[in-house]
């Protein structure tokens, strides 16, 4: 069985709603449908490493590598 990936999201702006729990993406995705993962953010690259790395969120980069 897959590790299943989940996100944490607010109902108010500024993380200031209630906190839903929810899976970073659908758990039976269906063929030819684009989905978006849900983006959960912590530390960043410096600005130089971005630039190399073209993003300066390193959970993006570790999503395309896998």
């Amino acid at each position: 069985m897959e590790k299943l990936e989940i996100a944490t999201i607010y109902t108010g702006n500024s993380c200031t709603g209630e906190a839903i729990i929810i899976p970073a993406m659908p758990v039976n995705p269906e063929y030819a449908t684009a989905y978006v993962r849900y983006q959960t953010y912590g530390k960043t690259f410096t600005p130089e490493e971005g630039l190399k790395q073209g993003t300066i969120f390193p959970e993006l980069m570790d999503f395309w590598v896998n």
